[in-house]
């Protein structure tokens, strides 16, 4: 038989029992989180990589002024 840690001997065996009965919860709200926090980074990169991009062409197409004698 299974002895029960001494800081969790004042809770009742039910509700230890309960705890276990949440773990698929837990676990999925976790991995859930781990995913949205994973899947906000890479639509972060993915919107900065394409900002500098539209930066870096809008530059390169933007004509040269055309410098005139002033002497």
């Amino acid at each position: 038989m299974l002895q029960q840690p001494l800081l969790l001997a004042a809770l009742p065996s039910a509700v230890l029992d309960m705890t276990t009965d949440f773990t698929p919860l837990f676990m999925g709200m976790v991995i859930g989180l781990f995913l949205c926090v994973v899947a906000f980074a890479f639509a972060i990169g993915v919107h900065d990589s394409w900002w500098t991009q539209q930066s870096a062409k809008q530059q390169d197409d933007r004509p040269e002024p055309e410098l005139s004698d002033a002497a």
